[in-house]
């Protein structure tokens, strides 16, 4: 068991205890205290099994005992199935009799209020005295189906649930129940289970941990509220990608209001949610929105495994039927690719009636030719585009969509043909479909849109669990104290990789750490401060000099070459257009004394006295405007933004998030999910945009995100003019906000 959280002794022995006590036991059916022992009894734990209980004599035909002293051995595992006011008591006594681990299901603590907080921590402390470790309070329980051991409340056990090779691992036990039976429905068992409840002590990393690492254990599906400690969740995270196990969740808060309103465009872009789903793109894990996609996306990996991409070919026996899952799709963004040749000649033999394209009309010829569907199979499978092969099928005519059904599971039944996924038209497959598939392991989906969610998620899983990897273990990864590359998580959160606490020393290609100094104040830099910070780190900025008098921006204007940009130099006009500060295509000395003359009077209006100064600038004609900038989260560290830039920032919300720093490869993979991306590739006969200077110039400001953590709030660059191919980008505009220091706190 390798240690990633610490705690992994102490989930193994609840997963695995060698005797459970169950304290408040019940002997009235149906209660949440007489769940836990009539769990273990009916799961057939072998261990030992005590409940305590001084008015009864036995339970479920177990022996009671009248307290924990009166066990007379050692107890790995409590349940302490009381009330919140004898929780406490009751936390102390399995503190003071050696018990291990204490399952509290009990609500009424942290959730109401200072008053059930100040018991957790009593409770806590008692904990810590003696080693004992504590699930929840506001727990359903932990169980493993493999062994019995279900220390839990959850009445959803008792219609009985097999063991499998899925852990499901939540924050909140009611959806906890809910995935176990929708998996159940789907003939998928549960091995281990946990709702981590309030998380006092052992927490929802902790049993992710334990679960990724059971060797019969193929994937975890989880719901959460908030992850309490990103660090933790990080290394496990990175730890599922190393192993190849997916972790499928549900994380709530999407349109969570509490996103802050920052000085920067960076911000609006960036809110809470937003950095959750850096996050879990950057460590493969796959988000969705519903249960109903938790378990199709379960029910496609336990079956065929990962899809190469998510190029997909469609057949059917309806025409309408294939345009219209065409088109579900695109939505989904699955892409439906065009044939290669052979493919394409391969269908035009096969098809009397059809087109041989994709998506595929296999005509009312599939009911006269059982091995129809089974040949278009087969010529999609030998095309390097295709990763899926969808069947929608319908009943057909006597037994002839049976034996098309039995011909098509028998030919991709192995595993290394390219995954089949049957859409049923109809909802419920006749048994002897269902049968000929569930022999051949296909997954049978009656929701295109769970089914292509499915497909979109775990290619994209594909990608971003080997992104993981390259973090890890390339040339972006942190060295920890040991000197070992990838000791530490990749993604620097706040708790485990020191942001907060001063910039890691990061070595560019010249092999020096960055060493510029940042003012000590908080705020925003002046222009000329932030670029000079900028072209350190190699960013490449526009010709520029800071000008007093309207004869200094001649001067400068001159030298520099005409035309110019003239704009206010002050730190106190963080947006310069607002005031009017900017002015653009000055193409002679009048213009130039004009602007000046025109800006230095509506910035002292604006300031009440006169600005620093107005920098005259290299006016960049040319090139596709792009933002780029580093956002800093208290939980997970620094963040590099890229997104469509000009009056599209904010319009579309056109952004990708990725934890600092990025490589350039990572780069363009950025570059690929934005919306906007066909602007760079030379959109309506503009010539094709320098993409790699691009990809070289968020690199290098994520490396400066990175160095200066703990100082910088926000970072904006708007725009970054990606000139045409060979001619770079430049970062016209910019925008450093600095946070206090640790002095000035």
């Amino acid at each position: 068991m390798i240690t990633v959280t610490g705690a992994e002794p102490a989930v193994q022995t609840l997963f695995n205890p060698r005797s459970v006590a169950v304290i408040g036991a019940s002997s009235k059916p149906g209660t949440l205290s007489w769940w836990p022992l009539r769990l273990l009894v009916q799961y057939g734990f072998a261990g030992g099994v005590h409940p305590v209980n001084p008015s009864r004599s036995e339970i479920e035909g177990v022996p009671c005992v009248a307290s924990l002293a009166d066990v007379g051995g050692p107890v790995d595992l409590a349940v302490i199935a009381l009330n919140a006011k004898n929780t406490v008591q009751a936390v102390r006594d399995c503190a003071a009799a050696g018990v291990k681990v204490a399952v509290l299901p009990s609500q009424g603590f942290g959730e109401t209020g200072e008053d059930g907080r100040a018991m957790e921590r009593e409770m806590l402390a008692a904990a810590r005295e003696s080693g004992l470790r504590i699930v929840g309070p506001n727990t359903d329980g932990v169980g493993n189906l493999a062994t019995g051991a279900l220390a839990t409340i959850q009445p959803i056990f008792g219609q009985g649930v097999e063991p499998g090779r899925v852990a499901v691992i939540t924050q909140s036990g009611a959806t906890a129940a809910s995935l176990i039976m929708r998996l159940k429905e789907e003939g998928i068992g549960t091995r281990l289970y946990a709702s981590a409840g309030n998380e006092i002590d052992l927490g929802l990393a902790d049993y992710l941990s334990v679960a990724l690492q059971d060797p019969e254990v193929s994937m975890v599906v989880s719901f959460v509220e908030a992850i309490r400690r990103p660090g933790d969740f990080v290394k496990v995270a990175e730890l599922a990608a190393e192993l190849g196990k997916p972790i499928v969740l549900i994380k709530v808060g999407r349109t969570e209001q509490a996103a802050r309103r920052a000085a920067a465009h960076t911000g609006a872009l960036a809110g809470a949610d937003e950095i959750y789903q850096a996050v879990f793109d950057s460590l493969g894990i796959i988000r969705v929105d519903e249960l109903s996609e938790v378990v199709a996306v379960a029910k496609f990996y336990l079956s065929r495994g990962l899809p190469q991409d998510d190029g997909v070919a469609i057949m059917s026996v309806s025409g309408g039927q294939a345009g219209a899952l065409a088109d579900r799709a695109a939505r989904s963004g699955v892409t439906v690719p065009d044939l290669g040749p052979a493919a394409t000649a391969e269908l035009e033999e096969l098809l009397a009636f059809g087109t041989a394209i994709n998506p595929c009309d296999l005509t009312g010829e599939v009911a006269r030719d059982s091995g129809l569907a089974t040949a278009a199979y087969t010529a999609f499978d030998a095309d390097p585009a295709i990763s899926t092969v969808v069947y929608a099928r319908k009943e057909l005519t006597g037994d002839a969509g049976r034996r098309a059904s039995e011909r098509i599971a028998a030919a991709a039944a192995p595993k290394e043909r390219t995954p089949l996924a049957i859409y049923s038209m109809d909802g419920e497959l006749n048994d002897e479909e269902k049968a000929a598939f569930a022999e051949a392991d296909i997954p049978v989906f009656t929701s295109a849109g769970e089914l292509f969610t499915a497909v979109r998620t775990l290619a994209a899983y594909r990608r971003g669990a080997e992104r993981a990897r390259t973090r890890k273990t390339g040339p972006a990864a942190r060295t920890g104290e040991s000197g070992g590359a990838g000791t530490v998580p990749a993604i620097r959160t706040g708790e485990s990789a020191g942001a907060g606490t001063g910039p890691a020393a990061r070595t560019g290609e010249s092999g020096q750490a960055a060493s510029r100094a940042l003012p000590g104040g908080a705020g925003p830099l002046d222009e000329a401060a932030a670029k000079a910070l900028l072209a350190e780190y190699g960013v490449a900025v526009p010709a520029e000099a800071l000008a007093t008098s309207a004869d200094d921006a001649v001067a400068h204007a001159e030298r520099i070459g005409y035309p110019v940009v003239l704009k206010v130099a002050d730190a106190r006009v963080p947006h310069k257009t607002e005031i009017g500060g900017v002015e653009v295509g000055l193409a002679g000395a009048a213009a130039v004394r004009a602007a000046y003359e025109g800006i230095d009077a509506r910035a002292r209006a604006h300031l009440g006295d006169a600005p620093e100064g107005v920098l005259v600038q290299q006016q960049i004609t040319d090139g596709v405007e792009m933002i780029a900038g580093i956002v800093v989260d208290p939980q997970f560290g620094p963040f590099v933004l890229l997104g469509s830039g000009g009056v599209l920032t904010e319009l579309l919300s056109d952004a990708v998030l990725r934890p600092a720093p990025v490589e350039p490869g990572e780069v363009r993979d950025m570059i690929a999910e934005l919306r906007g991306r066909k602007l760079l590739t030379g959109f309506r006969g503009a010539p094709p945009a320098d993409v790699d200077a691009l990809a070289d110039t968020v690199s290098a400001l994520s490396r400066l995100g990175a160095d200066h953590a703990d100082r910088i709030a926000e970072l904006d660059l708007n725009p970054v003019l990606v000139r045409p191919a060979g001619h770079g980008a430049v970062a016209v505009d910019a925008l450093i906000v600095l946070g206090e220091t640790e002095e000035s706190r």
